[in-house]
């Protein structure tokens, strides 16, 4: 697969940083639709496959937690990065890896970069080193 032509589907409430991950990611020739809910991500979700999906945690009305729970059964292998401020001592996020999340990245996220490495591992459903304090990966 060639890493430039992947679809990302981004899911946050705050817009800028939203929009500044679809600008990135466009200029680098990757496929990104973005939205600010977790309602429209559903109905995205219904209408197309991506081969990961960047997912804010805490957003109003649907969490990230229920967009994956409606969704895992139409796509079990779906590659999930949650990037979240949401911190509760570790918790969530141990929770969220056991049940099959790709990656958890704490904002702020250290950089673009290293996100666009993390984006082309989780599809390549490669093996994973842990990337960076702020990351954690399945496996790590």
């Amino acid at each position: 697969m060639n890493m430039r032509n992947l679809s990302i589907l981004s899911v946050d409430d705050e817009i800028k940083f939203t929009e500044l991950l679809k600008q990135y990611f466009e200029v680098r020739g990757y496929d990104i639709d973005v939205t600010y809910d977790a309602v429209s991500a559903l109905e995205l979700l219904t209408r197309k496959k991506y081969d990961v999906v960047l997912l804010d945690l805490k957003m109003a009305g649907i969490n990230g937690d229920e967009v994956i729970r409606r969704t895992k059964n139409l796509y079990p292998d779906m590659r999930v990065i949650f990037i979240t401020a949401y911190c509760d001592s570790g918790k969530t996020k141990d929770r969220l890896m056991k049940d099959g999340v790709y990656a958890y990245v704490e904002k702020p996220i250290a950089s673009l970069k290293s996100l666009e490495n993390l984006v082309n591992q989780a599809a390549a459903r490669g093996g994973l080193e842990k990337g960076g304090d702020n990351v954690k990966t399945a496996g790590s």
